[in-house]
């Protein structure tokens, strides 16, 4: 019985120990990027934006920016940088079940050892006005260099977002919220969600979450074992 006892717990974590058997799918198209055969778990949504009259009038602007990516998705992925971390781009959208799943695998690798990956984050609003609520706020926080402080908040946050709260929020981290507010509708904002719906239309990122860590690209939900070994292997 102890022998029973003690596979049944050691078990999981032995497993946990062993290099996964990953596959992966070359992406000739955009190269040097390759696609890892996953199961993982995605949420699906549709990529809107609340206060933007349908794509229609959008087209335009989505095909010039697709363009952009396809000429050099690895900058459009994880802009300008002479780090020797690993980067980790990550599609999310704040009200995603999945997405907080795997913030906090992501943030267990960064806290084992923060000069190993470098992680940009791309808002993927596809929850319909509260999610774009949301995208626009940390998008706005980040012009007044808080964004990471409005992020923790928002992924802690599954309920529905309103400016209500996100005017609370901004007097909790500390940021001009009337500025905020201008800054959640400008153009500069815009065009950031713009740029990333565009990176996702690329790369056929249709539910979130969605990673590229290196020249890796998945969707869904991974252990943190796959994520650890995407990264030794970039």
């Amino acid at each position: 019985m102890l022998l029973i006892a003690g596979w049944t717990k050691g078990a999981p974590y032995l497993i946990s120990l062993q290099s996964p058997d990953l596959k992966f799918r070359d992406l000739p198209e955009l190269a040097p990027f390759r696609e890892l055969v996953t199961a993982g778990v995605v949420s699906g949504g549709s990529l809107i934006f609340a206060d933007l009259p349908g794509d229609a009038p959008l087209d335009p602007v989505l095909s010039v920016l697709r363009q952009s990516v396809r000429a050099d998705p690895w900058t459009a992925l994880y802009g300008p940088s002479q780090s020797s971390a690993v980067p980790i781009a990550v599609f999310s959208d704040f009200r995603c079940p999945n997405c907080r799943v795997m913030d906090a695998r992501l943030s267990e690798i960064a806290a084992d050892d923060p000069d190993a990956i470098r992680i940009v984050r791309h808002e993927l609003p596809i929850f319909g006005g509260a999610s774009i609520t949301a995208s626009r706020a940390a998008l706005a926080a980040d012009l007044q260099g808080a964004y990471q402080e409005m992020y923790d908040r928002l992924i802690r946050t599954p309920a529905v977002t309103d400016e209500a709260y996100i005017l609370h929020l901004a007097t909790q981290i500390g940021i001009d919220p009337a500025k905020l507010m201008i800054d959640m509708q400008s153009d500069v904002v815009t065009t950031t969600l713009l740029r990333s719906r565009a990176i996702a239309d690329v790369f056929a990122f249709f539910g979130t979450p969605a990673f590229a860590v290196g020249r890796t690209v998945f969707m869904g939900t991974v252990p943190t074992s796959v994520l650890r070994s995407l990264i030794a292997d970039p």
